[in-house]
């Protein structure tokens, strides 16, 4: 099976959803840049994801300490008022999380270390986005 066969396959079971807002500060990443992202990186790092939903919350009003995190098979991406390239490199280091089994030791909180490496490994990827 070919890679742009199982990557069709996926996208026909993934949803990308971007949530209404009715005020600022708008989203600062699009349904487009979610898909680049999932073109760029391995099939592994997608893993069972179905759901990538551009949501309507301000991080701020979240209780998180990332913008973006992935619950079982759904990606919740907080990118309002948030600059456009941090949270392409913060969906970079949620996909690349599970892959390289890097468990954060408490709730979604990466350390210090954790964060560096992910960084580190998600260079290339971000760069080709950015090209």
């Amino acid at each position: 099976m070919s890679y742009f066969f199982t990557l069709e396959l996926y996208l026909q079971r993934m949803k990308i959803i971007t949530e209404k807002i009715n005020s600022e500060p708008k989203h600062s990443i699009t349904k487009k840049d979610v898909q680049a992202i999932i073109e760029v990186v391995p099939d592994d790092w997608i893993g069972i994801a179905h759901v990538f939903s551009i949501s309507s919350q301000l991080f701020e009003n979240s209780n998180w300490d990332r913008p973006v995190i992935q619950n079982n098979t759904n990606f919740k991406i907080l990118s309002r008022g948030i600059d456009r390239t941090m949270i392409i490199k913060e969906i970079l280091i949620e996909l690349a999380i599970r892959p390289t089994k890097t468990y954060p030791p408490k709730g979604h909180s990466l350390t210090k270390s954790q964060r560096k490496k992910l960084e580190a490994l998600i260079l290339p990827y971000y760069n080709k986005l950015n090209q």
